[in-house]
């Protein structure tokens, strides 16, 4: 097994930050929105980042229906900010702001935030999101607001978390189901072992 303690790369794209761990006791390092960001289409300049639709700077240009679904959702909050508002039921793809190197077989999970979730009722949809070690991407979380309010999505908002962990890589046999040793379980699934 690997040591416990990894040496991890994080680069930080313009408007990210980076991923922190709130608490000395904390497992998870909280990841912040850089922007919203297309599930269909990447960057046509920068081709290992998915296309920026709203970086809460500026209200994006173009005519294409990705852009126009966007700007209908940029209002401003009450403190001026250009915020994304999301409607009831919506989900909307945000990009982290980091890129990371790891050593294999480290990988992270993208998990929800149970504030968000419990108190504003917006969760991650995608979670848990792994990310590989030789994924050089921007990790993108589908935000769900599951609420009949809206709620605004800020720069900097933490969003989820990310959470470091090392993988077992096994060695798979392929081997008849009769060379499978018993169980006192056997096949039983789906609540057989009762509440």
């Amino acid at each position: 097994m690997e040591s416990d303690i990894a040496n991890i790369k994080i680069a930080i794209l313009p408007g990210g930050r980076m991923p922190v761990r709130q608490t000395d006791g904390s497992i998870g390092h909280d990841a912040h929105i850089r922007a919203v960001v297309s599930p269909r289409n990447l960057d046509p300049i920068n081709m290992v980042l998915r296309r920026t639709l709203f970086d809460f700077q500026d209200t994006p240009d173009g005519d294409d229906e990705e852009i126009v679904f966007t700007k209908r959702h940029i209002v401003r909050s009450n403190s001026g900010a250009l915020v994304y508002r999301m409607n009831p039921g919506e989900s909307v793809l945000v990009g982290i702001g980091f890129l990371s190197e790891m050593p294999f077989p480290l990988f992270y999970w993208v998990a929800p935030r149970s504030g968000l979730s419990s108190k504003h009722g917006i969760t991650v949809t995608n979670a848990p999101g792994t990310v590989d070690p030789d994924y050089r991407g921007e990790a993108g979380v589908l935000v769900y607001n599951r609420t009949t309010k809206p709620f605004d999505l800020e720069h900097g908002m933490r969003i989820a978390q990310i959470i470091f962990q090392w993988a077992v890589i096994p060695n798979i046999q392929s081997v008849a189901c009769e060379e499978l040793g018993l169980t006192s379980r056997g096949s039983g699934g789906f609540g057989s072992t009762g509440l």
